[in-house]
């Protein structure tokens, strides 16, 4: 008779460019008994897959080296090439249009996972690709996270794209104001800051289809920094 193999000896590569994104999906993960390891953009991502062996990748798309699209698609090339086992990649994304979607299966990724990952999902999609039994394992709760102060790391790393994307209005790096705030639209989704959120994807689509005028952008990262400082 087969047995299902436990949730603990899975070994979990997370690649997002988002701390706040990264701490939150890192304590899901070890709730449900795995094994996290950790990179903060496309390069890191691929060394990691280069040094490493891994059950699982979950894969943000949008960073700032390259996207994740690219990072799936180099990773797939080296499998083919080398003759390695099939490493299941999930992209996780603050977008869900099926467009995103296809994306996704184009570059070679074998599932999508919306942010902030639900709980449920993250377990359909470790059962289905590790063949492991995660379902009695215990949902996390906000006591899980005790021991990291996310709100005041939210606020620091959020301030901190802010000033990035300020920086970009002012040279007139319009594609960079549109990367940063969709990196800040990620980790909002992860706290459920749904006003910055909103005001987020209104910056993001201003920059995005730059079809507003510029006054209209200007007053969107005014009201956004309003809400930050409130953080």
């Amino acid at each position: 008779m087969n047995t299902i193999a436990p949730a603990p000896s899975l070994q979990i590569l997370v690649v997002d460019d988002s701390a706040t994104s990264r701490v939150v999906i890192e304590k899901q993960l070890k709730k449900l008994g795995c094994k996290v390891a950790m990179a903060q953009d496309g390069t890191a991502g691929l060394a990691a897959l280069q040094e490493g062996e891994f059950d699982l990748v979950l894969l943000d798309c949008q960073m700032p080296d390259m996207s994740g699209y690219d990072v799936a698609k180099i990773f797939r090339r080296r499998e083919r090439e080398e003759e390695l086992v099939h490493t299941p990649i999930i992209a996780i994304s603050a977008e869900t249009d099926t467009g995103h979607m296809q994306l996704c299966l184009d570059s070679g990724m074998d599932g999508v996972l919306g942010k902030p990952l639900p709980v449920d999902e993250l377990k359909k999609m470790l059962s289905l690709w590790c063949d492991v039994d995660v379902t009695d394992a215990a949902p996390m709760h906000i006591d899980d996270m005790r021991s990291v102060d996310l709100t005041a790391l939210f606020r620091t790393t959020s301030l901190e794209d802010f000033a990035a994307l300020r920086a970009a209005m002012d040279e007139a790096d319009i594609t960079s104001v549109g990367r940063l705030a969709h990196r800040m639209k990620g980790a909002a989704l992860t706290m459920a800051a749904g006003e910055i959120v909103r005001t987020l994807e209104r910056i993001e689509a201003i920059a995005v289809h730059r079809a507003q005028p510029p006054s209209d952008l200007s007053a969107e990262v005014s009201v956004l920094e309003r809400q930050l400082q409130s953080i």
